[in-house]
C-alpha cells in the first residue's frame, strides 16, 4: 500500500493561503494583459495601427480584449432584397431544370441559336446555379 500524506492543520492552512495568492495573482495578471494598440492617421488620411507608437507623430491609445464585445451575434440577419429574391428564384429554377433530364438547349456560342448542353455543359452550369443560389437565396431556419 502506498503511504498516505498527511498534513497537519497549519501546514493545510499556509497551502490554502498559497494557493488563493496564486489565483489572485493569475486574475489579476490576466486583467492587466490587454495588449496596447497605437493607431494614428497620416498626411494622406489613411488611419494605421501597430504595437509600437509612433515616432513624431499625434497618436491614440487603445487597448485589445482577448474576447469579443458587443452584440453582433445577437442582431437579425437583413432581409434580402428584392433584386437577390429574383436571383435567388431564377437560380433555383434553373437548378430544377439542369438536376431534369429533360434535353436542354443554351447559346453558347453568342450566335443566336441555341445548341444542346453536353454532358460537362450540364454540370458546370449545374455548378453556377448552385452558387448563385448560396450566395443570393436566404439560408433555411
Amino acid at each position: 500500500m502506498a503511504p498516505v500524506l498527511l498534513l497537519e492543520w497549519p501546514q493545510m492552512r499556509r497551502i490554502a493561503i498559497s494557493l488563493a495568492f496564486a489565483a489572485l495573482a493569475v486574475v489579476a495578471t490576466s486583467a492587466a494583459a490587454q495588449d496596447a494598440v497605437f493607431t494614428w492617421v497620416d498626411g494622406s488620411g489613411v488611419r494605421h495601427y501597430s504595437q509600437t507608437a509612433p515616432e513624431g507623430i499625434a497618436y491614440e491609445t487603445r487597448n485589445v480584449r482577448d474576447r469579443a464585445v458587443g452584440t453582433e451575434a445577437t442582431q437579425a440577419p437583413a432581409p434580402p432584397r428584392a433584386v437577390d429574391q429574383q436571383v435567388c428564384d431564377r437560380a433555383k429554377l434553373s437548378l430544377d431544370q439542369l438536376k431534369s433530364s429533360a434535353p436542354l438547349e443554351m447559346d453558347k456560342d453568342g450566335d443566336g441559336k441555341p445548341d444542346p448542353l453536353t454532358a460537362e455543359d450540364r454540370a458546370a452550369q449545374t455548378r453556377l446555379a448552385e452558387q448563385a443560389v448560396r450566395a443570393y437565396c436566404a439560408p433555411a431556419q
